[in-house]
């Protein structure tokens, strides 16, 4: 027994100097684990440095991984895939929500329960963070339930009642003129695709996607989190500490969205929503119409148009991604999905940069990544320096399934890297019949908290 104490504290006695250094030649995520695991004191040496390197946001010290669900199917644990050694790690992470994630980023998964509300959850800590319930998805849900019921009534009790369930579901907010909108909502091209309702079946798709502004385990006062939720994919956030969701829409932005004209979707709210990217002390928020919005949330919320309308993912086998790069320029990916059958697999990756000429913010393509690889799918983007870790393909795309691709396919199985230079997709992990009836896989950040 002495001989052991004497050897643990052999261990727990090495200088920190020497444990940092270690750490920072560790590129294996599987010896990051091992390491923080030896003793309370490594584990404290690593929580220390994880710390220390988040000051810098635009570097990514941990490669991303793919949870994946494990074969035996089971509902509470997921397998992690490394995609630059193409293995399953053999531990699993304890998830105890069998439903989507509606985002992961900084090593945090984002749910939506059956309640709609929203919870934050570290699977390496094992920590929770319950946000307030959106409760307008209580209103989606109410008029998706009886609408049978609502269609026999006559235009103007349709329109009483949908105005008394939106004040009744709205937070206690007013939402002015928004409330006079038609209830037949007419078809226009300009308002986004037809809404396809089999998606929002399931609560776990009614927030297509969501990103934080920081780890909230570093500034745990002082986040926010930005969702694009609902039917019409509109924007909300929320402050850690507030009871409710703030709406970016008609009540808020008449006073705060600067150049409003020809800026006229503003009247029925900001809808269609494709991504969400936090740089720079902002929020980034790119839509259906190819309009980029900034949103600064910090005080009072200003949203400032960027960019116009334009037509670079106007199509159905689009899908669309913001992204800023290890360099700090804010990148929109377009990912081209092959047209032959609808909700086919990924083809091509196409790529630009948001630049600045005589003051006329636009977008441009750009042919290479540089040294950069890019993680897409429902996860927060994520850009990292591919020779930080080795095996990590440079100018190239990972990629998984994005939620809306679930109930199309029979189950995600779109898993790949794209290479820019020979324009190559090459598929890696691929589901079994069993997994693919599963959550859909997603790219996380370990943290090691």
């Amino acid at each position: 027994m002495a001989s052991e104490s004497n050897s643990k504290s052999k261990w727990t006695s090495l200088p920190e100097e020497l444990l940092d250094s270690i750490l920072d030649h560790l590129s294996s995520t599987a010896d990051c684990i091992r390491f923080s695991a030896v003793c309370s004191d490594w584990r404290r040496i690593a929580y220390q440095n994880y710390r220390n390197l988040s000051c810098d946001p635009r570097r990514c010290h941990q490669l991303p991984l793919l949870m994946v669900p494990i074969s035996d199917s089971s509902t509470n644990t997921r397998n992690l895939y490394d995609m630059r050694r193409q293995r399953l790690y053999d531990f699993q992470l304890k998830v105890p929500y069998h439903r989507r994630c509606a985002g992961s980023s900084h090593g945090w998964f984002i749910f939506v329960d059956d309640s709609y509300q929203v919870t934050l959850f570290n699977p390496f800590s094992g920590k929770y963070i319950h946000l307030p319930p959106i409760r307008r998805l209580f209103f989606e849900k109410r008029i998706r339930d009886e609408v049978d019921e609502m269609s026999v009534l006559p235009d103007f009790e349709k329109y009483q009642y949908e105005k008394k369930l939106r004040v009744f579901y709205n937070d206690g907010e007013d939402e002015g003129d928004e409330l006079e909108q038609d209830i037949e909502h007419e078809e226009e091209e300009s308002r986004g695709p037809e809404f396809e309702p089999e998606r929002f079946h399931e609560s776990e798709y009614s927030v297509v996607r969501g990103v934080p502004s920081t780890n909230p385990e570093i500034n745990p006062n002082g986040y926010f989190l930005m969702v694009i939720y609902g039917t019409q994919s509109r924007l909300s956030f929320v402050k850690s500490g507030d009871e409710y969701w703030t709406h970016i829409d008609k009540s808020i932005c008449n006073q705060n969205v600067r150049d409003v004209v020809e800026f006229t979707y503003v009247d029925r709210g900001l809808w269609y929503g494709r991504d969400i990217v936090y740089c720079n002390g902002l929020f980034y928020v790119l839509d259906h119409l190819g309009v980029l919005l900034s949103c600064d949330v910090k005080t009072n919320l200003k949203v400032e148009k960027i960019t116009g309308l334009d037509t670079l993912h106007n199509k159905w086998n689009h899908k669309t991604y913001l992204v800023e790069s290890s360099e700090g320029d804010l990148l929109r990916v377009i990912r081209v999905i092959e047209d032959e059958y609808r909700y086919g697999m990924t083809i091509k990756f196409m790529v630009y940069k948001l630049v600045e000429f005589c003051g006329d913010p636009h977008w441009t393509e750009v042919n290479s990544l540089g040294n950069d690889a890019l993680f897409l799918g429902d996860n927060h983007s994520i850009s990292v320096v591919a020779y930080d870790f080795v095996g990590c393909q440079p100018n190239s795309i990972y990629f998984c399934d994005n939620c809306d691709d679930f109930y199309y396919c029979g189950g995600p199985n779109d898993i790949g890297v794209f290479n820019l230079q020979d324009g190559c997709v090459r598929r890696h992990y691929t589901l079994t019949h069993s997994q693919r009836l599963m959550p859909p896989s997603i790219w996380i950040s370990p943290t090691f908290l």
